[in-house]
């Protein structure tokens, strides 16, 4: 077994979706709906330190976005060690320093929960060598679901780029999902005051009631038909209606952070060539470009992030990974 591995896993931003969670197996929970997955996210580096001792002796480091030390944020970390060494996937007799690093805030719709997950199981994975790659996505889907912090990330990640869920549930269970490479530069942008956490939706029956059926209705027109870069104005054009469907548009925060945006765009004289979409289910919006054929410069990417950054929002430039 080697001694270090690092794995870096990209975050998952929700265009729409339907609340899946009346199974009773937590691998067939989850979300049926349509996302991106983007470049910036999690990275996870895993060193051996011990081959003689208690794997609950491992340290666990997560820095934030901003490069500030979070603390009381490991349990998630923790509770996947758990299930590995459970699933003998782990040995339980090594003791690791593990060091977590996110690129983005939490709590703002952009699948951060799901990406540590899945970068520090990948990165146990690359380590010892062991198991397939759908056991450790199943295991991070499991804890996505105890814990309430997701629904549909880990599947959404696993069909990578453009990714429509067909099926909820665990990758390698009853989930299914497909995914197109799209490599289009994007701007992720947040209110830094603001979080808003996915169980306080999916728990309430109102919420649930009003995004599962905005979330079918945008679903039904897109789920026919090939899965490729020809259904990006459909995408568009469905997010679009499921945010207002859903009424989560009408929440006076995500309102007025879209209203502060796309006057940006407007002044900036772009709005003819960009689309500005709520990220579910944050206070954050991610800037996309209209048609894929017209892609964003680098010029107006720095233009828009600064003014947006002037502003005091979040506001970073990735990209629609492949």
């Amino acid at each position: 077994m080697d001694t270090e591995a690092q794995s870096h896993i990209g975050g998952h931003i929700t265009l729409f979706f339907t609340v899946e969670k009346e199974g009773r197996l937590l691998r067939n929970q989850g979300s049926r709906g349509v996302g991106l997955n983007i470049d910036h996210g999690v990275i996870a580096r895993v060193t051996q330190l011990s081959s003689d001792g208690l794997i609950s002796d491992s340290t666990i480091t997560i820095t934030d976005h901003q490069g500030d030390l979070l603390v009381d944020s490991e349990q998630q970390y923790r509770q996947l060690i758990d299930e590995l060494v459970y699933a003998r996937l782990l040995p339980g007799n090594y003791i690791f320093d593990i060091k977590i690093t996110l690129q983005l805030p939490t709590s703002q719709g952009m699948g951060m929960s799901a990406a540590g997950l899945i970068a520090l199981a990948t990165a146990f994975r690359e380590l010892t060598g062991g198991g397939t790659l759908d056991q450790y996505y199943r295991i991070c889907h499991r804890i996505e679901r105890l814990r309430g912090s997701g629904l549909g990330d880990v599947l959404g990640i696993y069909a990578g780029g453009v990714e429509m869920r067909l099926q909820p549930g665990a990758p390698g269970a009853s989930g299914r999902s497909l995914g197109f490479p799209c490599r289009q530069p994007v701007i992720v942008v947040w209110q830094p005051e603001e979080t808003r956490h996915t169980s306080s939706y999916i728990d309430n029956p109102d919420w649930q009631l009003k995004i599962t059926q905005a979330g079918h209705r945008a679903l039904n027109k897109l789920k026919t038909g090939p899965w490729n870069h020809s259904r990006w104005s459909d995408i568009l054009i469905q997010s679009n209606i499921f945010s207002r469907e859903s009424e989560l548009l009408d929440e006076v925060e995500r309102k007025q952070l879209l209203n502060l945006v796309r006057k940006v765009v407007k002044d900036l004289d772009l709005q003819t060539h960009l689309s500005i979409r709520l990220c579910m289910l944050g206070v954050s919006v991610v800037i996309l470009p209209r048609k894929l054929s017209r892609q964003i410069t680098k010029q107006e990417l720095d233009e828009l992030n600064n003014n947006l950054l002037q502003l005091s929002l979040g506001s970073i430039i990735t990209s629609i990974s492949s």
